[in-house]
């Protein structure tokens, strides 16, 4: 009964459960009305057992916990059952040109939400999409993954993309590796778990995904969070700026105090100021489009440094020594036909993702430092950090989650089962408590005994007969009327068949 693990019980499931208790009346002038006179428990249970030996129905309620909804509407719509595959692109020199055509970083929300939508259509599934500065991802619902990765690259005119494929259990433990900071750039990063949750909320609001399918997301936050903790990243970098605070250490080594340039004062943008304050660097100016709201998301970073305008930073050009940007635009904003402006010798640093600088747009005595070199320099970075030892650790930790996350669902199985008896017998408690046959000394105890009846059931470790569920409602030791707890038998057992009935329909035996 409870102890088998299986699919949880959907709310479709559970309703229609309780659509049938409520349809099943408990009145029973159509079956004839017991008696309300005092019977001996003795006569009552030899009664119960004459009847059972005659024709006693085997109960097997198991399968209630693996059902699924009886109509194909409810099917169609129980998206948790069916398989997940993710295709997964994480940057390298070898695939930025795919990158760039599949990221949705710097096109605007409402591109981004017809494009998914458009997605979704194209490959007749729920699709989840994820960018960020060094990937690209997409989770689907009931498609295979090879089918899935095919079809993207159909849907994006492009060759047949280098994807990553994963399927069920391995594309949850990739997703749990991918928002634990275990493949990105930097070792741990907090940014990518935080534009993860933003963009399952994203995918909520726009009602791309629905909310089966985004529960799988929850999941995968919820394994996050153990594992950031056991791996002590819960205060490690928060994006890839690390590499720029690296590079920053080599720069000032040999060149002591800095002249330096920030292109946007988003979030990238205040995280490049706080480094550089941090880093004692105080000759610092903030290229903005609006100089005037910018202060006002950040007045007191704002006040550690100049924020001018694009166009006076165009008109005005100025020596530099360093030139962060990270501007968001789905094409670069510097290039051959609008370069940047003269700096002198300076040092770019492109933490923009697609690029916001391309080499086209730079002068001779301007030195790029692009993804690329991003790249190049998070795998030395790795090296030195051991990034074998603590993927090999993070294994170990991942099954353990993935072990627990299982028993959960066992239990949250058990559960569910648990509360759809429970609530069954508490709703035919009431109509019991109202019954001609209930005395007024068997009223106050009539729903404790609904509950001990639902324990009973639940405890069953295999199917049972209705004799003995008879017998245990006979022999309670409570001081209940005969004719009550005929008539309770009665109402209980005929409960019981019909959700002996949805189990049979399910897949369970009688």
């Amino acid at each position: 009964m409870c102890g088998p693990a299986g699919p949880l019980l959907n709310a479709t499931q559970y309703s229609v459960f309780r659509q049938h208790d409520r349809n099943a009346s408990t009145d029973l002038s159509e079956f004839g009305k017991t008696l309300n006179t005092k019977v001996p428990k003795s006569q009552f249970v030899r009664f119960v057992r004459v009847r059972g030996s005659v024709s006693d129905t085997l109960v097997d309620l198991t399968s209630l916990q693996e059902a699924k909804p009886s109509n194909r509407q409810a099917d169609e719509n129980d998206d948790s059952s069916r398989l997940v595959s993710l295709a997964a692109l994480k940057f390298t020199s070898d695939t930025i040109d795919s990158a760039k055509e599949l990221t949705t970083e710097g096109i605007s929300l409402e591109q981004r939400s017809n494009y998914i939508r458009h997605i979704s259509e194209f490959t007749g599934s729920e699709v989840f999409e994820f960018s960020t500065c060094n990937r690209v991802l997409y989770v689907g619902f009931g498609i295979e993954p090879e089918v899935l990765g095919n079809k993207i690259s159909n849907f994006n005119g492009a060759e047949e993309i280098p994807f990553e494929l994963f399927e069920g259990t391995d594309a949850w433990r990739q997703l749990v590796k991918i928002c634990s900071g275990l493949d990105s750039f930097m070792m741990g990063e907090l940014q990518v778990m935080s534009q993860f949750r933003k963009a399952v909320n994203f995918h909520r609001e726009q009602e791309l995904i629905s909310h089966y399918n985004s529960a799988f997301f929850e999941h995968v936050i919820a394994a996050n969070r153990s594992i950031r903790k056991q791996l002590g990243f819960t205060q490690t970098t928060e994006s890839m700026l690390s590499l720029a605070t690296a590079a920053l250490e080599g720069l000032l080594s040999q060149r002591g105090e800095m002249k330096a340039a920030v292109l946007g004062f988003g979030e990238m943008g205040a995280k490049a100021v706080e480094a550089l304050l941090e880093a004692g660097q105080r000759n610092i100016v903030v290229v903005s489009r609006d100089p005037a709201q910018s202060e006002k998301r950040h007045p007191e970073l704002a006040r550690a440094c100049t924020i001018i305008s694009h166009e006076t930073w165009m008109s005005a050009p100025q020596d530099l020594d360093l030139v962060i940007s990270t501007l968001r635009n789905a094409e670069a904003t510097y290039h051959a036909d609008h370069p940047l402006p003269h700096t002198g010798p300076a040092t770019l640093m492109d933490f923009s993702w697609p690029p916001s600088i391309h080499v086209s747009g730079t002068s001779e005595n301007q030195t790029l430092l692009g993804m690329e070199h991003w790249i190049k320099m998070s795998h030395n970075l790795g090296k030195e950090w051991d990034y074998e030892t603590t993927l090999a650790q993070s294994e170990s930790i991942i099954n353990d989650v993935q072990e627990r996350f299982t028993e959960s669902l066992t239990n949250k199985t058990k559960g569910q089962f648990r509360a759809l008896i429970y609530g069954t017998m508490e709703r035919m408690a009431t109509t019991w408590e109202t019954s001609p046959h209930a005395s007024d000394a068997d009223v106050p105890q009539l729903r404790a005994f609904a509950r001990e009846i639902a324990t009973w059931i639940c405890h069953q470790s295999a199917a049972f007969h209705l004799s003995e569920l008879s017998e245990f409602v006979a022999n309670t030791p409570r001081t209940l009327s005969s004719a009550i707890i005929a008539h309770v038998d009665h109402e209980v057992k005929r409960s019981v068949l019909v959700l002996n009935e949805r189990s049979m329909a399910a897949g369970g035996t009688s």
